[in-house]
This record gives C-alpha cells, structure tokens and sequence, in this order.
C-alpha cells in the first residue's frame, strides 16, 4: 500500500518537534546551570569586594597589607572576568532558547495544520465508507463484501467467488453491479487515488486454462482490469490495477476456507 503524504510529512514534524522539544529543554537546564553559577559568582565578588576593602582601610605591616591587597585584587579581576564569561554564555543560552521557542511554535502551528487536514480526509473516507456500507448492506450482510477504514485509507474487500466464475476473469452479473455501485459511490471523491488489486491462491492453474492464463499472476491480473472496467462503468475517473496472484495471501492456503479468503479482489482508496 503506498503511504499517505499527509501522514507521513504529519509523522515526520512529530519526530522534529519532539527534538527540538529536546533541544530546548536541554537549553533550559544550562540556562539554570549559568544563572546557579552566575549567582554563586555574584555571591564570590562581593566577598572578595568586602576583603579588599578591609585591606585597604587596615593597618598594621604595611608590606604584608601590600601583599595581600594585590592577591585581592587579582581574585576580584579573575572573578570578574568569569563573571563576564558567563554572561556572555547566558546571553547566548537565551538567545538558543528563544530561538528553540520559535521554532517549536512553528512546528506546533504546522501539526495542528497537518491534523486538520487529515482529519478532514478522515472525515470524506468516512462519509465514503458510509455511502458503501448503505448500498452492498445485502453482500455486506452475506460475507462477500468488506469494507474497513483505517490508516487514512479505505478497503473494499470483494471475494472472488462472488465475482467471477471459477477460473474465469469475466464478471458475473452479481459482480458487476456491485461494482459500478462502488464506482458510482467513489466519483463523488475525484481527489483519492483508486487502486484495484488482484488476488489468488496458491493453487496452480492447470488444464487447457494453462492457455489463457499460464499462471495465477495472469488471471489475478485480468481479474484486477475487468474490476477496475465495471468501476469506470459506475462513473469512476480512472483505477490503477495490479495483479499479485497468491504473493499476499490473508489467511494459510493449507485449508479450504483459508485458500477462499485468499481469493479476492481489494479496492484501495488512497490520497
């Protein structure tokens, strides 16, 4: 199944955002850390501040007062100067955190758009899964059709047997109808991609049917664009069709029941 745009650039930002959430609150706490030493710094100058002046107005040997007075001095530049360091880093830790600040805005502002967008896509596949479920309520009913949504995409699951004869790739009638009913319903949404794909089981084509489909991807192949044809014939644009014969099988192919749910062909509705 391709993936969503949408959903992928939304999981994309998520990913963004949570770094750089991590980046700012790794910012925050150096910040602490710098205004803590900042304080502590603070707190050493004006002591040094107190002794100096103490040293200055003392007496008593003049030449030991000279000593000590320019250690003080020398302490009291040193600690100026890593004063001056710090305020430095702190300008720029907060100058780090504002910008950190700004971008997650950015990055909030552009995921409560992302959401919007799918949950209004969510809200159209919904509307469409609802349209289905109301006009294949009889087949819904009986097993022969399923229709899921989930992961931003829809998935109308049509078993074989209710399609197509044993072996053959044309419609019967029962199938046909169905499906110009889905196309009918998934022209009102010209703006999803359809895919139509071809199941089988693991059973290999034998007989004279060799000569028409020499393998299961064939048959599952022509199944596929005979689907997609009645779609169109409900009014849909266009589908896309592939066949993957039993290369994606739903259940074990070791039993009866396993080999019929194998045998199917899925619609995808996709942006």
């Amino acid at each position: 199944m391709a993936s969503d745009p949408t959903a992928d650039r939304l999981a994309a930002l998520e990913r963004e955002r949570n770094r750089l959430a991590d980046e700012l609150e790794a910012a925050r706490k150096e910040n602490a850390a710098l205004r803590n030493r900042m304080a502590e710094l603070e707190r050493q100058l004006a002591e040094r501040d107190r002794d100096l002046a103490a040293l200055q107005s003392g007496s008593g040997d003049h030449a030991a007062l000279a000593g000590q007075l320019a250690a003080a001095r020398t302490d009291l530049g040193q600690a100026q100067s890593e004063k001056d360091r710090l305020a430095a880093e702190l300008s720029a830790a907060n100058q780090r955190i504002a910008d950190l600040e700004g971008q997650l805005a950015g990055r909030d502002q552009e995921l409560a758009g992302l959401r919007g967008d799918l949950s209004a896509e969510m809200a159209k596949l919904k509307e469409a899964e609802r349209g289905l479920i109301r006009a294949l309520a009889p087949q819904i009913k009986k097993g022969d059709i399923t229709v899921d949504l989930n992961d931003e995409r829809l998935l109308i699951n049509l078993a074989s047997g209710y399609l197509f004869a044993s072996g053959a790739d044309q419609l019967k009638p029962a199938g046909i109808d169905a499906l110009q009913q889905v196309g009918t319903i998934l022209k009102d949404y010209p703006e999803y991609n359809v895919a139509v794909d071809g199941h089988t089981d693991n059973v290999p084509i034998r007989g004279a049917l060799k000569n028409t489909f020499p393998t299961n991807m064939e048959l599952s192949e022509a199944r596929a664009a005979n689907a997609a044809k009645a779609l169109e014939e409900g009014g849909l644009a266009a589908a896309t069709t592939h066949g993957y014969a039993d290369t994606k099988p739903k259940a074990s192919n070791k039993t009866e029941a396993g080999r019929a749910k194998n045998r199917r062909v899925e619609v995808r509705v996709t942006k």
